[in-house]
């Protein structure tokens, strides 16, 4: 399961099933798709870079730019 906290409010997101993402922020909670939209919980607003980087589209794990972070810019 992937998690992320926020470096500035300390809430964490965390990718649960359907590829949406769970943001508790000091307890309260909602469950956000990766365009931002809420779907349910008290918490109606969170980070969209945040719920992009947890629940959007993701390079596959056999790509080489995927692998450690790094990326060959010359080969672009």
């Amino acid at each position: 399961m992937a998690q992320l906290r926020h470096p500035i409010s300390g809430a964490m997101y965390t990718l649960v099933e359907g590829g949406l993402v769970e943001v508790d922020n000091n307890g309260l909670k909602g469950l956000f798709d990766a365009e931002g939209r809420h779907h349910s919980g008290e918490l109606t607003h969170a980070d969209p870079h945040m719920l992009v980087w947890l629940a959007g589209p993701q390079l596959p794990a056999d790509d080489p730019k995927a692998q450690k972070g790094q990326r060959n810019w010359a080969e672009d």
